[in-house]
């Protein structure tokens, strides 16, 4: 009876994985696992100011499956516009392009603010009305009316005497370069015309297949006019580039690790049979690291699918500590070997998950979920290892030349005394001294984007000749009303107008003026007009027609929002949000650095709100840095308690190794030149967890007669190594910087941990 439980648990555990696997895969089929490929997503959410997070995600969904096209030709830009449509709608026909525009859509887009002629006024026309005498003011009327060429006119000229709507339409357009000419949209610059089009594929910027498709339809269209030269840019563009490079790096770095992992595994046992075993114990970790993600999560991370096929190296490690203690042995004692081992296993087990869960402790999901992913890969890796391996494989395992070479390595390896430690020690003082003058902290967000260079310099061309607002610097706007949101919109802009290094603004009160000023407006020109008028007839010798006395209809947001004219800025207008408070942005062109202090002091944090995204960020990650340092004392005084209790007196022998590694591995990337950056830290965090390994297997063995212990930490080392050194050859840096500190460490942990292992047997444990 007390055996059945035992022989109930490999198959137990093989139905849950089953199980597991058959759920995948019908979420697979069902289109429900979803890989977001967002790098922004990584980062943590504004939970204090969740209207800054409402903002920023209505900009981020106003471009979102969007993607602009310019194109210049020498000879004929408009043929070869025409073609590159064509191309692009043949190779996917459901994407809306836009390059046209009718004379009855100018139309419309004029005629919707007719209505409000005499309503809407320019600051310049409005100072003009208020200062200028009646005569003036009669003559700009007659000769409004006697050439009416120049600006457009709505309607009727009485309608609008001093075609003041016809002023504000133009100073509107004054806004974007981009101008319907000949029924197409253009930009004209010092190179010449530029053809607009713009391309929305209907879909999540990050649906991965959409995104491949537009970028291929994009590639064969410019393939086809190669006389022209092609700008694009847009979200799909980049997250395709960056979905491309993770996929890219998720076979690298996982058939990497894997072959590195089958190689060592051949040359330590010489059986195809531990290699099989190893393979099956990574997969069920991949396995439950997938379904765990996509149960918490709801989403996969392509970073923490490159991370994770880091898991493949990491994971290995139990199968290596088993098959390292069966050497020489019995193939019958290999289950009396997993139940002798299996504490040592399970402290390792721990540390390495308390390296995790203190990667958990940040605020960012994308840390979290990479977490989350390891942390259940490893245990389930662990749990195969325990359950099936001695059932699935009776085999010998001789020793090797690799294992006989590593054992005499371990034999001959030298102890720290008391000379050699002080001099080691002093050198160690001058490397870390050095690393500390040299060092600096650098935690710009801009230092982790990987956009591929040609697409980043299409983005900024793009930007440079359209004006573009910058979506990352803005002015969040709050108010208990709507008309008093857009009169505080007015009077942050009036503040603006007077202001060096900015070139302009877009925002929701440029179309759609506050009812007071509406109302002022109006009363305003009536007012004028009463009194031009009569001198207007004066001239013409005859009574002019009487202006409807009826104020014109107020302009409202609901209204402008509804009507295609609102297209470019809709998105700026947020609504009520949940606190009761209407909400909207008013976005910059040309911001100057030099003038960012001085836009941030027009904020008060709480009517009127600056809000700059890339600052937000480089402080964010400048506090969790240093957060996180705290974070790893405490680690470090977590572990060391759970070695004293696990390894009485010998604790330090396990955990000092791995301090003086990553004190090491630190000062590398500063003597490197690189800055030190939330990344390298998390990286100590993880290698705390994975280092004092190999002092608590090293110390389990009797003496260094045997050879067991350095064989399975040396497999489990060069397999993590693998693992995580190769993502320091990651095209992302946040996981490069964390690549290369890790993978150093876990090397100078695994060459510094022999010298602290006195040749006597350990203490009780």
């Amino acid at each position: 009876m007390v055996d059945r439980p035992r022989k109930l648990a490999p198959w137990l555990w093989a139905l849950a994985l089953l199980l597991t696997a058959a759920a995948l895969t019908l979420a697979a089929v069902t289109g429900r696992v979803r890989i977001n490929t967002d790098v922004l997503a990584m980062l943590p959410k504004d939970e204090r100011r969740p209207e800054v997070e409402q903002a920023l995600a209505a900009l981020a969904k106003a471009g979102e499956g969007r993607v602009i096209v310019l194109l210049r030709a020498q000879a004929d830009s408009e043929a070869a516009m025409d073609r590159f449509i064509a191309r692009l709608q043949a190779d996917a026909p459901g994407l809306a392009v836009r390059h046209r525009v009718s004379d009855a859509q100018q139309a419309d887009w004029l005629g919707f603010f007719a209505p409000q002629r005499g309503a809407l006024l320019t600051d310049a026309q409005r100072a003009q009305l208020q200062a200028a005498a009646p005569e003036p003011l009669a003559q700009q009327a007659l000769q409004g009316l006697m050439q009416p060429m120049g600006l457009p006119r709505v309607g009727r000229w009485i309608d609008d005497p001093f075609n003041t709507l016809g002023t504000w339409l133009a100073e509107r357009a004054q806004g974007s370069k981009v101008r319907a000419l000949g029924g197409r949209l253009r930009l004209a610059d010092a190179q010449g015309d530029w053809m607009l089009a713009l391309i929305d594929s209907g879909a999540s910027a990050f649906a991965l297949k959409d995104n491949e498709r537009i970028a291929g339809a994009l590639a064969h269209a410019r393939a086809a006019v190669p006389e022209a030269q092609v700008l694009a840019a847009g979200v799909p563009l980049h997250a395709h580039a960056a979905a491309t490079q993770a996929q890219r790096e998720m076979h690298v770095i996982g058939a990497g690790s894997l072959v590195g992992v089958f190689a060592l595994s051949w040359l330590a046992f010489a059986r195809i049979r531990p290699r099989l075993l190893v393979l099956l114990s990574v997969g069920s970790g991949l396995l439950v690291a997938i379904a765990a993600t996509l149960a918490v999560f709801g989403e996969l991370h392509l970073i923490t699918l490159v991370f994770g096929a880091s898991l493949v190296g990491v994971a290995e490690n139990y199968a290596s500590s088993h098959y390292a203690s069966r050497i020489g042995q019995p193939p019958a004692a290999r289950f009396a070997l997993m139940r002798e081992q299996l504490p040592t296993m399970v402290l390792a087990l721990s540390t390495t998950l308390a390296g995790y869960a203190l990667l958990a402790t940040t605020p960012f999901p994308g840390l979290q979920q990479v977490a989350l992913f390891s942390a259940a890969g490893l245990t389930a890796a662990f749990v195969s290892t325990w359950l099936w391996f001695p059932h699935l494989d009776a085999g010998s395992v001789p020793e090797r030349p690799l294992t006989r070479a590593l054992g005499r390595a371990w034999q001959r390896w030298p102890q720290l005394g008391r000379r050699s430690g002080a001099i080691t020690g002093l050198a160690v003082a001058v490397v870390l001294a050095a690393a500390a003058w040299r060092g600096r902290a650098n935690d710009d967000i801009r230092l982790l984007q990987n956009t591929p260079p040609a697409l980043m310099q299409d983005q900024i061309d793009i930007g440079r000749r359209l004006d573009l607002p910058s979506p990352a610097q803005f002015f969040l706007l709050s108010a208990a009303s709507e008309a008093q949101l857009l009169a505080r919109e007015e009077a942050l802009k009036a503040r603006l107008a007077v202001m060096n290094g900015v070139a302009g603004w877009q925002a929701v009160s440029d179309w759609v003026p506050s009812p007071t000023r509406q109302l002022e407006d109006a009363k305003l020109v009536a007012g004028r007009w009463a009194e031009a008028a009569p001198l207007v007839a004066a001239q013409l010798g005859q009574p002019v027609p009487q202006r409807e006395a009826v104020a014109p209809p107020l302009l409202t947001v609901d209204a402008w929002r509804a009507a295609p004219v609102s297209e470019a800025a809709r998105h700026q207008w947020l609504g009520r949000g949940a606190d009761g408070q209407w909400h909207s942005v008013l976005m910059l062109r040309g911001v100057s650095r030099d003038a960012l202090p001085q836009l941030a002091a027009l904020a008060d944090d709480t009517a009127v709100r600056w809000v700059d995204k890339v600052a937000d960020v480089s402080e964010l990650l400048a506090r969790q840095r240093v957060r996180m340092l705290g974070v790893l004392a405490i680690a470090v005084v977590a572990v060391a308690a759970l070695l004293a209790w696990r390894l009485r007196a010998a604790w330090w022998r396990a955990l000092v190794p791995t301090l003086l590694a990553g004190a090491l591995a630190l000062a590398a990337t500063a003597l490197a030149g690189q800055p030190w950056q939330l990344f390298h830290v998390l990286a100590l965090l993880l290698l705390l967890g994975v280092g004092v390994d190999y002092g608590i297997f090293l110390l389990a063995q009797p003496s260094r007669r045997d050879l067991r212990g350095f064989v399975s930490i040396t497999l489990a080392a060069a397999s993590t190594w693998l693992a995580f050194g190769l993502l320091a050859l990651s095209g992302t840096p946040a996981l490069r910087a964390f690549g290369f500190t890790l993978g150093l460490g876990i090397a100078l942990a695994w060459f510094l941990t022999p010298f602290f292992v006195p040749d006597h047997d350990p203490p009780n444990h």
